[in-house]
């Protein structure tokens, strides 16, 4: 998807590269994704009418890192300034070994692998969202505040899953000595949960 600037021809155009997991795991939530970057773009155009137009050029991520490469070298041929994402955190480290040879910053909307905050990436890659490592200290803290004992822990399979499965119990049960009835994992394309709420229950 490319938004075709406007034809001024005194403005000058600069265009923003968007990584979105348009094919994948999480495909679902992609249009929701462009349809912010969409917003972003015309405000800028707003806020910067004649002397620049601001055009978005998307990329497929497909939550996963060998996909999100190829779209941010081809983001960076068509000559982006910066990358908004990737969503997955492997997409996210997959592309900014790309971008930052490219010498082009990156800025993750939603990637919260902890891999991220210690990753080689010379300083073009940020995140605005808390890594699981945080997220997981959080959760561990609002559970202990509630007053919720022997909880069950229920996760997904993947990367994300696993990684914020574990920061919580790192808080929960090493940290703060709470004690756990046990873990169980789902496999991330399952719609029918029935047989793992009875066996939670």
């Amino acid at each position: 998807l490319v938004i075709a600037p406007s034809a001024k021809a005194d403005e000058e155009t600069i265009k923003i590269g968007l990584l979105s997991p348009i094919t994948g795991p999480i495909a679902v939530y992609a249009p929701g994704f462009e349809d912010a970057a969409d917003v972003a773009i015309a405000e800028l155009n707003e806020i910067y009418d004649g002397d620049y137009n601001f055009e978005l050029v998307v990329g497929d991520s497909g939550c996963d890192g060998s996909t999100a490469g190829t779209a941010a070298q081809a983001l960076v041929d068509d000559g982006v300034i910066g990358i908004a994402g990737a969503a997955c955190s492997g997409a996210t480290l997959g592309a900014i070994d790309v971008a930052k040879g490219e010498y082009v910053v990156m800025v993750s909307y939603a990637s919260t692998s902890p891999a991220i905050t210690e990753h080689d990436d010379d300083g073009y890659l940020f995140r605005v969202v808390p890594s699981d490592a945080q997220q997981g200290q959080a959760l561990a803290a609002v559970a202990e505040e509630e007053g919720f004992s022997f909880p069950a822990i229920f996760h997904m399979d993947n990367d994300y899953g696993t990684g914020l499965k574990d920061a919580f119990l790192n808080e929960w049960y090493y940290v703060m000595g709470n004690d756990y009835c046990f873990e169980l994992e789902y496999y991330q394309d399952t719609t029918d949960f029935s047989d793992e709420v009875e066996y939670i229950d």
